[in-house]
């Protein structure tokens, strides 16, 4: 007996054994499939689908024995005639499966397999290498869905049983053939363990020690007090910490409301200087800060409409600041506080030619050139 022959029995024995290794390993993999069947060119048959059925063994975790068969009815086509002939598979396989995903501790599988067995086409029988590759996707622990897919080569040059028919543009004594089945079933694993669950640590009783129950509770009260005493000193800080920020909130209030009061504007009638009675209030304002401020410095900037050449509106705006100057020396500020300058109709506060455009910019705008960094409030 060739070793070509002694193969096929020799796997079939080995998956014969299958059972012991099954009881060592534990998980047995029970499967049918349909299956579509792609021939190669010299067998003369159309592709078809069939069915089959395969049996498993893990002999480690990631290594398992399978054997498999399958069967399928193909019609002919030119040159062979006649009616159907029937393609059936044995083979025997060593696969590899490469875990990936899942969850709950069930990971699914990448398939790489190599195996061998017989193919027969009718009456005829042919030795064949056939492996294989695929996915089998886990839903639970007992449960698959398998996809692979299978070639069945066959590589019998001198057998003269060999069933291939003569076709145009091959070589007459070719004896190769390469066909592929694409299958799609379902598994069911017997005796797969569940993941393993660590179980709880068994509590060690210990003999009771009050000397140890008394220092742990005093441990804890000093822990108490410790705790008690932190938190009394962060309260006092954020508390302190509060009262400056709202010092400091309540010194930048006072200090912009101070300065928007010498900053105020003075707005004058068309082509006049005299400080109008509506707006004497606006200068008698800024008398008590300037008092009680006396490191500030103010600059009295004097502005007119467009109307009138520049040099008029030059003196114009010169005038009207000097007015707003001679008005607060008469009520006691120093005049060498005081700087005066005019811009005339060069810097407008509004555009336009009309009325509300020129009383915007009929005015004296006054500047802190000094000491208006920390502005005093004064006294009531």
């Amino acid at each position: 007996m060739t070793a070509r022959r002694m193969l096929v029995p020799a796997l079939f024995a080995l998956l014969a054994a299958s059972p012991v290794l099954a009881q060592r390993a534990g998980t047995v993999e029970i499967g049918g499939f349909g299956q579509f069947v792609r021939m190669d060119a010299p067998w003369a048959l159309q592709n078809g689908v069939g069915v089959g059925g395969s049996l498993g063994v893990f002999f480690a975790p990631r290594w398992e024995l399978q054997g498999d068969g399958s069967f399928s009815s193909l019609k002919p086509e030119a040159p062979r005639t006649g009616s159907n002939l029937d393609y059936k598979t044995l083979d025997g396989r060593l696969q590899y499966n490469l875990p990936f995903g899942g969850k709950n501790g069930q990971p699914h599988h990448f398939i790489l397999g190599i195996g061998a067995g017989g193919e027969w086409i009718g009456t005829e029988r042919q030795f064949d290498v056939s492996p294989n590759a695929g996915v089998r996707f886990m839903f639970n622990r007992n449960v698959a869905l398998k996809i692979d897919g299978v070639v069945e080569y066959v590589e019998n040059p001198s057998d003269p049983r060999f069933a291939f028919l003569p076709v145009p543009g091959t070589v007459p004594k070719a004896a190769r053939s390469t066909d592929v089945m694409i299958r799609v079933g379902l598994s069911f694993l017997l005796n797969n363990p569940a993941p393993a669950v660590a179980a709880p640590p068994v509590p060690v009783t210990q003999p009771i020690n009050q000397d140890s129950i008394n220092a742990a509770r005093m441990r804890d009260s000093l822990d108490r007090l410790a705790r008690l005493r932190q938190d009394s000193i962060d309260a006092a800080n954020r508390a302190r910490t509060d009262s400056i920020n709202a010092a400091n909130a309540a010194r930048e209030r006072s200090l912009a409301e101070l300065r928007a009061l010498l900053q105020a504007i003075v707005y004058f009638d068309f082509d006049k200087s005299n400080i109008r009675d509506d707006q004497r209030s606006t200068l008698d304002a800024m008398i008590p800060i300037l008092q009680a401020n006396t490191g500030i410095r103010i600059r009295i900037e004097g502005h007119t409409d467009n109307r009138g050449s520049d040099e008029y509106n030059q003196a114009l705006g010169m005038r009207r600041a000097n007015t707003a100057m001679r008005y607060l020396v008469s009520k006691g500020i120093d005049a060498g506080r005081i700087e005066v300058v005019s811009y005339g109709e060069e810097r407008p506060a509004a555009q336009g030619d009309n009325e509300e455009a020129w009383a915007k910019n009929r005015r004296d705008e006054f500047v802190i050139t000094a000491g208006g960094d920390m502005i005093i409030r004064p006294a009531p």
